[in-house]
């Protein structure tokens, strides 16, 4: 009865001091830097589960620990047969078992399936919504941009660089294709790319010889110059220049965009 005592005081304040290590990160932020609204619905997902985890992981951690140290054999100890011992225990199997279904159903439903019906909502053919359409071409090893529905054929910066400019609390929809533009001849002979912008919390491979899409809302003014994390970063290797295939990412006021719109038409006009 006393171990049972002192193993439960032991689970409490590890499950306590577990919430409160979780809590302190889910403050600090899990994703480290967001950016979308897709990327704080995963944020909010993970302190869901974290919260939810804190006693399991705690009890398993304290129960390894107590009996360790309260079970172990000690030097000259040599009576171990007269010790009461037993290889199962029905009731604390049943609970576990209970247990673990129970929790593998409540993250099935939140926030898994939760979350793929708001992913599902947010791909539908958006019929009745005005979406920036941003299309995006990878190849080795760089990204290329552009805008039709602004007549935007390739977004580059003063230098020349490829780069990406989003308006803020925007929806926006990306094609995503791998090919080289200057060989069209075969859509297939690209190789596969990851279009991921960290602080946006998504990432969609993009396959050669396919079109596949992906939809942000954008939650907040920011840029590459502000966070590192505001980048589209190639997450699959694609080749010796995969380390550098990456492109700044700038997300302004509306204003801000219809100025930098008018600039791209005037640098594509010279």
């Amino acid at each position: 009865m006393l171990d049972l005592v002192l193993f439960t005081i032991a689970w409490i304040v590890g499950s306590v001091l577990l919430e409160w290590l979780f809590h302190a990160l889910n403050q600090y932020g899990t994703y480290f830097y967001t950016a979308s609204s897709q990327a704080v619905d995963g944020e909010h997902a993970v302190a869901f589960i974290l919260t939810i985890l804190a006693p399991v992981i705690a009890f398993v951690v304290v129960m390894l620990i107590y009996n360790f140290i309260r079970f172990r054999a000690r030097a000259g100890d040599t009576n171990l047969r007269s010790r009461h011992q037993f290889r199962t225990n029905k009731l604390f199997i049943g609970v576990w078992v209970l247990v673990s279904i129970g929790l593998n159903l409540l993250f099935f439903v939140h926030p898994s399936a939760s979350a793929l019906e708001q992913m599902f909502n947010s791909e539908q053919a958006r019929l009745n919504r005005q979406d920036l359409e941003v299309d995006v071409v990878a190849r080795q090893w760089q990204w290329f941009f552009s805008y039709p529905q602004y007549g935007i054929s390739s977004a580059q910066d003063a230098n020349g660089n490829a780069t990406l400019y989003l308006p803020v609390n925007r929806n926006v929809k990306f094609v995503l294709r791998s090919y080289d533009p200057w060989h069209t001849y075969d859509p297939y002979i690209g190789v596969i790319h990851g279009f991921w912008i960290p602080a946006f919390g998504l990432k969609q491979d993009i396959i050669p010889g396919e079109t596949r899409y992906m939809y942000v809302h954008t939650s907040k003014v920011t840029s590459y110059d502000v966070n590192p994390m505001v980048r589209v970063q190639c997450t699959e290797v694609c080749g010796p220049g995969h380390p550098y295939m990456e492109a700044p990412v700038h997300v302004v006021s509306a204003g801000d965009f219809q100025t930098w719109v008018k600039k791209q038409l005037k640098l594509q006009s010279d």
